[in-house]
């Protein structure tokens, strides 16, 4: 049997409360929700859960008070068999939360504290750890530079999970720019995906794409511009979609996966976490990922 393999997280985690209501509303009154879900969120702890169910091995490095919702976070994410030895839990801090309101259509609008009291972590990790690709999102932009540095001594892929507000700077080193669309917007304001994707290869060097929701994905290869199409699901929760594309789009490049390839089973383990309430916890297995993709 082949060794599962190790992928590098660096980024937030924090809790999801997810409520499910009908529509939105811009109104200061009360109303209710139909469902109502607890559970473990944030990027790289998302990612790192979609990653442990594919069968790898992620380490995810991220900030965590000493309260109740960090200890929850990282019971949570060993329960899920991520290793969270090198994410210790700060005295005197508080932990990240995030409110998310999904509406009927599965669209969701999420308001993040990122915490705070945090010190920087530590950076050491052991001499004989080989990851086989590092994943950062760039929330905390230190650990992402810390993250990028680490899979350079190691020659593996690095990829950067680009959310608004970024700056090349957070992508300086990295392999591989995986942008939502929000995320390009606030890089390339008032272009289209083609120009932005240009613009960001140019002043990153690195291969970018944009994660495009129902529309797929774009990415630039060879100066081309190409479109793999999203799965086609009725979406009730597109809570931590995004996080999910970007732990497997990573995973499969540390497995020497191609681009192309690698986004075809996140784009596949996206939408399946699309099709169920409940944030991260509908995130798929690897085998049911693939029956999904063979039988779509």
């Amino acid at each position: 049997m082949n060794k599962p393999a190790s992928i590098l997280v660096a980024g937030r985690a924090t809790v999801d409360l997810i409520m499910e209501i009908d529509h939105f509303s811009d109104r200061g009154e009360k109303f209710r929700a139909n469902d109502c879900r607890f559970v473990v969120g944030g990027p790289g702890a998302n990612a790192s859960i979609a990653m442990a169910r594919f069968g790898a091995q992620p380490l995810l490095i991220t900030y965590l008070g000493d309260d109740m919702i960090g200890n929850f976070i990282r019971q949570s994410l060993i329960d899920e068999s991520v290793d969270m030895s090198m994410s210790l839990l700060s005295a005197g801090t508080q932990s990240s939360v995030s409110a998310a309101f999904v509406d009927s259509g599965g669209e969701r609008q999420t308001f993040n504290f990122p915490g705070k009291g945090f010190t920087e972590l530590s950076e050491t990790l052991k001499s004989d750890y080989r990851p086989c690709a590092v994943l950062a999102d760039n929330r905390h932009p230190e650990l992402t530079n810390w993250a990028i540095a680490f899979g350079k001594k190691r020659n593996v892929p690095i990829i950067i999970d680009a959310e608004a507000p970024f700056t090349e700077n957070h992508a300086n080193g990295a392999t591989h720019l995986a942008f939502s669309r929000q995320g390009l917007d606030s890089f390339a304001p008032s272009c289209d995906i083609e120009t932005g994707l240009r613009r960001a290869e140019d002043v990153t060097g690195c291969w970018v794409c944009v994660t495009d929701g129902e529309n797929g994905v774009w990415y630039l290869q060879n100066n081309v511009i190409t479109n793999i199409p999203a799965f086609i699901v009725r979406t009730v929760d597109s809570v931590g979609a995004g996080d999910v594309w970007h732990g497997i789009f990573s995973l499969c490049l540390g497995e020497e996966m191609s681009e192309g390839s690698a986004i075809k089973v996140a784009n596949a383990a996206a939408a399946m976490k699309c099709r169920k309430f409940g944030g991260i916890s509908a995130s798929p297995d690897r085998q049911s990922c693939y029956t999904f993709m063979e039988e779509h």
